[in-house]
């Protein structure tokens, strides 16, 4: 298909370890450890703000780092008490939720359950986020690793991809998001399973089988469009090695149908769940996807979350997908320069280059969605100049890509050409320094660690990252007061659970879920035709008269007391085993008109037990 990469990769590299295998086998690994260890301390100091206060507690506020926090306490609770990982009703009683159709992560809540069982699920949170930042960049070093041997030049390829805007920008909340491990592992095993071929084909094809498998259970959405530039660098390879295509063919063959044997195996009842298991939806999940496009700009106007952001241009990139949040697409104008130098330098010269600028190339296109945006806002529908991404949108499944999303692949794609030029760049230093000095470990590194410095200082985080703070639990859910909830049974919260009043969900996880809850900020769909529950006054929630009456009196605006409405509103919480009504105060607008209309649908007072007001057994 193509010659094999790693002859593409310089030999000029300094050997330090001499010829003992033991001795150069601990270098590499202290090596390595090192490299680790310098990711790991920068995503500390992205998420000091936890770090410092008590990571325990303390987190980002927000109603997506609510349920995130809610999905990895719900993982270990589960499989512990033989629940079903993939459906809940404990949130969102009695109709519960399709974790699948969900960023429920389920291998994140596996990997963090020790985490969660000794310290909480905000810990693992918190844990989880700081090791998603560290734990890519790691695995883009290992992607830029591949093809090169100068350890630095792939370690600043992982600093670039791991600690990239979109990774900056998704890690303000989005875990699932951010936890992009697996894509460069995924590529490096479809790399291996079409062209590298050291291995067997069944060993290659089950490890990427396995590998797009991990990828589902943490997020579907990052498993489509790795699969999609998976496909993009395939048939760049086999453009480029179309001569040694034949050679390549039948292993690689097998190699994908073990793959697509062992995913399919594995993922055939969780896919099926989720188009049709309980609580499945129908249609879009993403309202508008196409709202969150990249603009033909975003590479070189800096945004939110970046250290030199000028405001001239952050007040333009403001506006770029609609989200500060989303637009992740900024690389900076020294990097971009250096990326495409170096694709035209090295064209003729390097197959992964190649192979890299394709793939980067092919990613920015569709993140700039189904029509061109030129510093403005994007509209909902890809009206304007129309780009190939616009086919997406007809598409099962892809059509809930977001576009803008796919600027992950241009950092890591630019990582990789940023590598392999370095690492060219340190091999002419070397091979044509004329004193001793210039041929030194220090004196060979100036040149491309210059040109490193231009290109990764202006991708520098704005950090600590901020909007951290004490989530302000009841201390009540902690307590052994919450041993009057009998465990299993039904309890209603207020705030009842919405997205406008999402911190419920810590509430029942900080409990360790001993109750169930109606309401929530979940996908969930709503009856008759199973469509996305979504509506400026529910939010993400089943429709019901509960939910409606007590997300109008937590706005201020409650419904006459008449007796009709509290037979309807006693009956619709009978009918749900509702026993415990639990409020908290902290926060409200009107803290007594709130009591006061509970206390009338109770029928009687509420205890002050601890922090929170209860009402026990109700509706017997």
């Amino acid at each position: 298909m193509t010659v094999d990469a790693r002859d593409a990769a310089t030999s000029d590299a300094p050997v330090a370890d001499g010829g003992d295998p033991g001795r150069r086998d601990r270098h590499r690994l202290l090596a390595t450890g090192i490299v680790v260890a310098t990711y790991v301390a920068l995503a500390v100091v992205v998420y000091w703000n936890a770090w410092s206060t008590d990571v325990t507690t303390h987190m980002q506020l927000g109603g997506d780092q609510y349920a995130n926090v809610w999905f990895l306490r719900w993982t270990p609770f589960a499989l512990l008490h033989g629940l079903n990982p993939l459906f809940t009703t404990y949130a969102n009683y009695p109709f519960g939720v399709n974790l699948v159709t969900n960023t429920s992560s389920p291998l994140l809540g596996l990997l963090g359950m020790p985490v969660t069982l000794a310290a909480g699920s905000v810990a693992t949170f918190n844990v989880l986020s700081t090791l998603a930042l560290a734990g890519s960049a790691t695995a883009g070093y290992a992607f830029a690793r591949r093809w090169t041997t100068w350890r630095p030049a792939a370690w600043v390829a992982g600093l670039v991809y791991g600690f990239s805007p979109y990774e900056i920008g998704q890690a303000t909340g989005h875990l699932n998001l951010t936890f992009v491990v697996l894509p460069p592992l995924i590529l490096l095993a479809v790399h291996e399973v079409t062209v590298g071929q050291a291995w067997s084909p069944r060993r290659a094809g089950v490890t990427l089988g396995l590998l797009v498998t991990a990828q589902f259970f943490v997020s579907s959405e990052i498993l489509a469009s790795t699969v999609i530039m998976g496909s993009v660098c395939v048939v760049a390879a086999a453009v480029i090695g179309r001569r040694s295509l034949g050679d390549h063919l039948r292993p690689a063959v097998i190699g994908t149908v073990w793959a697509a044997g062992v995913a399919g195996v594995l993922l055939a009842y969780p896919v099926w769940f989720a188009v049709r298991g309980t609580g499945y939806i129908s249609g879009p999940i993403q309202l508008v996807p196409q709202a969150y496009r990249a603009d033909l700009l975003g590479l070189v106007y800096p945004g939110a979350y970046v250290w030199i952001a000028p405001s001239g241009l952050t007040r333009t990139s403001a506006a770029f997908a609609n989200s500060v949040v989303e637009n992740g697409s900024y690389l900076g104008i020294t990097l971009v320069a250096t990326v495409v130098v170096s694709v035209v330098v090295l064209w003729k010269r390097s197959v992964p280059v190649r192979v890299a600028a394709v793939g980067g190339g092919v990613a920015w296109l569709l993140s700039l969605g189904g029509a061109l945006v030129v510093r403005s806002a994007p509209g909902a529908s890809p009206t304007g100049f129309p780009l190939p991404e616009r086919v997406f949108t007809h598409l099962p499944l892809l059509s809930n890509t977001i576009p803008v999303r796919y600027a992950l692949y241009v950092a890591l794609f630019a990582g990789l050409v940023l590598a392999v030029a370095l690492e060219r760049i340190h091999g002419l230093v070397l091979a044509r320094a004329r004193t001793g000095w210039m041929r030194t470990p220090l004196g060979s590194s100036l040149v491309p660690g210059a040109l490193a410095v231009l290109c990764l200082v202006p991708l520098i985080p704005a950090i600590p990252m901020q909007g951290f703070g004490d989530p302000g639990v009841p201390a009540y859910f902690g307590s052994s007061s919450l041993q009057r909830v009998p465990a299993g049974s039904v309890a209603l919260l207020y705030p009842f659970p919405s997205s406008l009043t999402p911190q419920g969900e810590l509430w029942q996880a900080r409990a360790d879920l001993r109750f169930k809850m109606p309401g929530g900020y979940f996908l969930v769909p709503q009856p008759p035709g199973h469509a996305i529950a979504f509506s400026p006054t529910l939010g993400y929630d089943t429709d019901t008269l509960t939910a409606r009456t007590l997300i109008a009196l937590a706005a201020g605006t409650p419904p006459p007391e008449t007796p009709a409405l509290r037979a309807a509103l006693a009956a619709q919480l009978r009918s749900w085993h509702v026993r415990t009504l639990l409020m908290s105060t902290a926060g409200l607008a009107q803290p007594a008109q709130s009591v006061q209309f509970l206390t009338w649908l109770a029928g009687a007072r509420p205890a002050r037990d601890r922090d929170v007001l209860a009402w026990y057994h109700l509706f017997g």
